[in-house]
């Protein structure tokens, strides 16, 4: 593949991140596998155009473009279709009751959901910083913003969440 950088590795160690990610944007799991395997093939393609910063906001820079091309192309954004419980990945199980665990999901669920109901932007940005800990400038550059507007979407996006949070509880 060139520049020192393996398609394969960069597949298995981040198909399940990039498969949350789109899944939390679509909320539908053949449109999720569409955009996923869509991803990986352009980058593939544009392997040339990473410039050796961090793989994981290149990848999801890829993604997010691919989706935003993808429902274009289509014209059907769904993002409520086919709810899912996305996979969590809860690290657990150790040393917790079954009702613990039973709590963490469910939490996990609902933060999702008020989630789902912020607007594209905000979601994205949230998502990205508080689940997946990118950093501000990595937010920034996927989405091309500057860092100043990623920071007031996080923050307007939090308090939404905080608001709808308190509302399903």
């Amino acid at each position: 593949m060139g520049k020192g950088v393996d398609l394969e590795q960069i597949y298995s160690l981040y198909v399940n991140d990039v498969y949350r990610y789109i899944f939390s944007l679509c909320k539908n799991k053949t449109l999720t596998e569409d955009v996923v395997q869509e991803t990986f093939y352009r980058a593939y393609l544009y392997v040339e155009s990473y410039k050796m910063e961090k793989i994981k906001p290149w990848l999801f820079k890829v993604a997010y473009h691919t989706f935003i091309d993808v429902v274009r192309k289509e014209k059907r954004i769904t993002y409520y279709d086919d709810l899912e419980l996305l996979n969590t990945d809860v690290k657990g199980g150790q040393g917790r009751s079954a009702e613990e665990e039973y709590f963490v999901k469910d939490s996990i669920e609902q933060w999702f959901q008020a989630l789902g109901t912020l607007s594209v932007t905000k979601r994205n940005v949230v998502l990205l910083r508080d689940y997946y800990q990118f950093s501000y400038q990595e937010i920034a550059d996927i989405f091309d913003m500057s860092i100043s507007k990623v920071k007031v979407n996080i923050y307007r996006g939090r308090k939404e969440l905080e608001m709808k949070m308190k509302e399903i509880n």
